[in-house]
């Protein structure tokens, strides 16, 4: 009992430091907030759009592989009149070769269209880094913060209040609108956009990195900044968002958000185009991904199993090696045992049959001062009284057959040899 609890203790040693040193760690479980997948049923999520959609027959498809699938020949669209949507920030970013090919992509005659949190704050996209410059390099717009205007000094001193109350008003979600800036077909009919944001954040106001011209079409209610800008690439065009979430699962039914996305599909899908959702950079791949894979919790469960069942085999079922003595005296008898039992599996019984009578012959010649050449002596044998007629027949033809090479049987010629020896003792 003793040796099966030191081999439990060392093997659950090996295997915790096996784990630190190796594995790579599972990440921790948390209640994160819904993604902005095209499956996912959260607030922010996009079910409710693919639903619907794919309730009034327009093609939607999930990308889960990276934007160089889009210039494919076997890619599952048309090569023009898509819609790609994509919410940044991104969790997988986007890398300049897949930019490059996006680019291409649009000028071919597609639209992207672009949702980037600048002017709201989802709860998922906490952790995340890299927004102004991902969606300058997809949308070609310089991205510069609205600064607030200085105060008035004929203003009134606004009054303090208490730090509890900052925090809970900051932690509350914030509610704004986008209305239409000026007439254009895809603001027809949209009079306000809700836009809902759990935590604050900034106005955001863009500039074209290039020469090309680039259209507001849509402004924050109130304050008049720019919320939705439109520039053309190519034969496609790329319409920009500076809020992420209006067509989520809970705000897609609010007010016209679910009318300013029927302008976007009817005014870019075309020609057996489809909407296709960009799921790849939230971290739905459909290619190896190592991070995701050591993260599965299904590997690590897989991975308990198999060393519950080997200590279970090691400790239960196989025995373990009980301890050698110090002295372990050599056994003649068994020796020999062995040493006669190797040499009958090997030699014929004929074969085994001369020697046995060599051996007896010998021992009598020896006793008579003859040469030991194992030559029988059947005179000698016959003139001895204590010798049977019988036995000397029988030993006669027992030596015959062994001459001849046929097969005798060892054990009544072995037993014979013994009583004529001691008779003759």
């Amino acid at each position: 009992m003793k040796e099966r609890l030191v081999t439990l203790g060392l093997a659950l040693g090996a295997l915790a430091l096996f784990y630190v040193l190796f594995l790579p760690k599972p990440a921790p479980a948390d209640n994160s907030p819904a993604m902005p997948l095209s499956t996912d049923l959260g607030p922010s999520g996009y079910q409710g759009a693919w639903r619907w959609l794919k309730g009034a027959q327009i093609p939607v498809l999930a990308l889960h592989e990276r934007y160089d699938r889009l210039n494919a020949g076997s890619a599952p669209f048309s090569s023009t009149g898509n819609l790609l949507l994509s919410t940044l920030p991104h969790k997988l970013p986007v890398r300049p070769k897949e930019a490059t090919q996006l680019d291409a992509w649009v000028e071919r005659g597609n639209t992207l269209v672009i949702m980037a949190a600048l002017d709201d704050t989802p709860l998922w996209t906490l952790g995340t880094s890299k927004l102004v410059e991902a969606a300058g390099r997809l949308s070609r717009l310089k991205f510069s913060v609205i600064g607030t205007e200085p105060r008035a000094k004929s203003a009134p001193a606004v009054k303090r209040r208490p730090l509890k109350s900052l925090l809970n008003e900051f932690l509350q979600p914030q509610s704004s609108a986008i209305e239409p800036h000026g007439a254009h077909p895809l603001m027809e009919g949209v009079h306000s956009v809700k836009v809902l944001s759990e935590l604050p954040a900034s106005r955001w106001r863009a500039s074209p990195m290039d020469t090309s011209p680039v259209l507001q079409i849509g402004q924050i209610a109130g304050s008049g900044d720019p919320a939705i800008w439109l520039r053309r690439q190519g034969k496609g065009q790329v319409i920009t968002f500076a809020v992420a979430s209006i067509f989520g699962n809970q705000l897609i039914g609010e007010q016209d958000n679910a009318r300013l996305l029927s302008n976007l599909v009817a005014w870019s899908v075309r020609n057996g185009g489809a909407v296709v959702f960009d799921d790849v950079h939230q971290g739905a791949v459909s290619y190896y991904d190592a991070k995701a894979f050591f993260a599965d919790p299904r590997l690590h469960l897989t991975l308990v199993w198999l060393v519950f069942l080997w200590f279970v085999f090691v400790l239960a079922v196989q025995p373990l090696r009980t301890r050698v003595r110090a002295w372990n005296p050599i056994d003649v008898t068994a020796f020999i045992a062995m040493s006669g039992e190797f040499f009958a599996s090997t030699l014929t019984p004929a074969a085994a049959g001369a020697r046995l009578f060599e051996n007896f012959f010998n021992s009598i010649r020896r006793r008579l001062n003859l040469a030991q050449d194992g030559s029988p002596v059947w005179e000698w044998l016959s003139a001895q009284a204590e010798v049977r007629l019988s036995d000397l027949a029988e030993l006669r033809r027992l030596h015959d057959r062994t001459r001849a090479g046929r097969s005798v049987d060892l054990l009544r010629l072995q037993n014979l040899l013994s009583q004529l020896q001691g008779n003759l003792a």
